[in-house]
């Protein structure tokens, strides 16, 4: 991982993010780039009205970038964050629309990690399920781990991949442990249904699945789980309070978990439970063979 991003909004759970994605880049020495969207309206000069000058724009822009020098000179003074590694810290601003200025943030830069954050109480911020942000999650390839605002870094040791048991798993396993290899973490792949285990039986899927990850993926702390729970919500929950996991990783595709917990009032139902960085992957549909 050479370089991460961190959208910002100046807010309480940001600020967490920063410190988190900070953490992360002192140990695994990547760049920091921070970046800041300006929200504005859309005129359309219409008889009557008023359209917003251009001029305006520029100073509002140059406004926002010397909030962002501060903001950056702040974190380089911090001496929290000197020690022991801590490389580049570069920094952005754009107006517009929420899921164009960061879309065209992860083009420029092109990171390996965004990271954001999430508000407390429970409740995921306009970053995440903002309908402008969602668009933004749909599209990317950029992996994106949401914070939430009491999340606190600690080194990453353990990190729980929810998998249905598809094919397509396997990539997305290989670049989990491609993307965090100086952790050198556990993986542990979990798989939630209303099933009991099938694990001591070699014709199973689950058995099956986990050939083809012995078979493709070089990496020696795999693991798996099987959680028997009808609510995926209560299954995760379960793990994150009593699997001492660090991150908790999942696909976003459809349909898939990601996108039942995306539903409605699955959301609010894990939003108020989790208490870990939640990382949100691309599906990779590529050919699995290394």
């Amino acid at each position: 991982m050479k370089k991460i991003l961190v959208p910002i909004d100046y807010s309480s759970h940001s600020d967490n993010a920063v410190v988190y994605a900070l953490e992360m880049a002192k140990k695994i020495h990547a760049d920091i780039h921070l970046f800041h969207g300006i929200e504005t309206p859309e005129f359309v000069a219409m008889p009557g009205f008023m359209v917003w000058p251009s001029e305006d724009f520029t100073d509002l822009k140059a406004e926002a970038d010397n909030d962002m020098e501060k903001y950056v000179a702040n974190i380089r003074r911090n001496l929290s964050f000197q020690y022991p590694y801590l490389r580049n810290i570069g920094f952005s601003t754009a107006i517009g629309s929420t899921n164009l200025v960061i879309g065209q943030a992860i083009l420029d830069q092109k990171p390996d990690l965004v990271v954001m954050g999430m508000e407390d109480k429970g409740r995921i911020n306009r970053f995440f399920l903002g309908s402008t942000s969602r668009a933004m999650i749909e599209k990317t390839t950029v992996p994106i781990l949401l914070v939430p605002a009491k999340a606190r870094y600690r080194p990453i040791e353990k990190i729980a991949f929810a998998t249905d048991l598809s094919e397509n798993d396997l990539n997305s396993i290989h670049d989990l442990a491609r993307l965090f290899s100086l952790y050198n973490p556990e993986i542990l792949l979990v798989h939630v249904d209303d099933q009991l285990s099938d694990f001591h039986d070699p014709r199973t899927p689950s058995n099956q699945f986990l050939n083809r990850v012995t078979c493709n993926i070089n990496y020696n702390k795999i693991y798996y789980r099987h959680i028997s729970e009808t609510d995926i919500n209560k299954g995760l929950k379960w793990l994150t309070e009593n699997g001492q996991v660090d991150i908790l990783s999942m696909i976003h595709r459809h349909p898939s978990i990601f996108s039942r917990i995306l539903d409605g009032s699955h959301t609010q139902k894990l939003a108020k439970s989790i208490h870990l960085p939640l990382l949100v992957m691309r599906e990779d549909k590529t050919p699995v063979g290394w």
